[in-house]
C-alpha cells in the first residue's frame, strides 16, 4: 500500500483519528512494526501528514543465543554489526536506544539530528515535518505490544522487547499517551516510565 497509505490505515484503524476528532486534541499515531514506523499526524480529527522511518523491531533478527541471523541494511548509518555475531545486552540496548531517539525526533520531543534524515523511509510522498505544537502520542503494532508489556529479550528472535522498553523510558512515555485503546498517564520516576 505505500508508507503514506499505511500510516492512514493504522491511524484510522487504531482509533487514533476519531479519537482526535471527539476530543479536539491534536494527535501524532505511531504505527511501531518490524520494518518501519507509520507517523500520522491527525487535528480535529483530519490527517494533516504521514510519514515513515525505517524504525521496528525485526530490523535485526537473532537466534535463541542472540546471534544476528538478518540485519536489514536501512539501519547500516547507524549499526556496524555482522550476520553471525552475538551483540552484548548492552549493545542491543544501544541500538533500541538510537531507534528510539529518531522517533522522539519525529514527535518533535527531541532537536532532530542527521539520524532522523538516516532513519526517514525514501518511499514517503513528502518529508516528514516533526510537530512543533503539543500532541497526544498514539501508538499501536506489533512493537508497542512491547511497550505495555515487559516481554524477555529474544523473546521473539528480534530487538523488539528492547525498542519497546526504549520507548516506554524515553520521553515519548511521559505525560499521557494512548497504547491500542487505552489511555495512560504515566508519570516519569527515574528514568522509566510507569502508569
Amino acid at each position: 500500500a505505500g508508507p503514506d497509505l499505511e500510516s492512514v490505515l493504522a491511524a484510522k484503524g487504531a482509533g487514533a483519528v476519531d479519537y482526535s476528532g471527539d476530543t479536539g486534541q491534536t494527535v501524532l499515531h505511531m504505527d511501531i512494526g518490524g520494518g518501519t514506523s507509520n507517523l500520522a499526524l491527525i487535528r480535529d480529527g483530519k490527517i494533516l501528514q504521514t510519514g515513515c522511518l525505517n524504525v521496528g523491531g525485526r530490523l535485526v533478527k537473532f537466534t535463541k543465543s542472540g546471534e544476528i541471523t538478518y540485519l536489514s541494511p536501512v539501519i547500516s548509518p547507524i549499526c556496524t554489526w555482522k550476520l553471525g555475531e552475538i551483540p552484548t545486552k548492552q549493545e542491543r540496548k544501544s541500538l533500541a536506544e538510537q531507534l528510539t531517539m529518531a522517533l522522539e525526533m519525529a514527535a518533535g520531543k527531541r532537536e532532530a539530528s542527521s539520524l532522523l534524515e538516516q532513519l526517514l523511509t525514501e518511499e514517503a510522498a513528502k518529508k516528514w515535518v516533526p510537530p512543533t505544537e503539543h500532541v497526544l502520542l498514539s501508538f499501536s503494532g506489533g512493537v508497542a505490544d512491547c511497550i505495555g508489556a515487559d516481554s524477555a529479550d529474544l523473546q521473539f528472535g528480534d530487538l523488539g522487547p528492547e525498542l519497546g522498553r526504549a520507548i516506554r523510558e524515553s520521553g515519548l512515555c511521559r505525560g499521557e499517551y494512548v497504547l491500542g485503546t487505552e489511555t495512560i498517564r504515566a508519570t516519569v520516576i527515574g528514568a522509566g516510565c510507569h502508569s
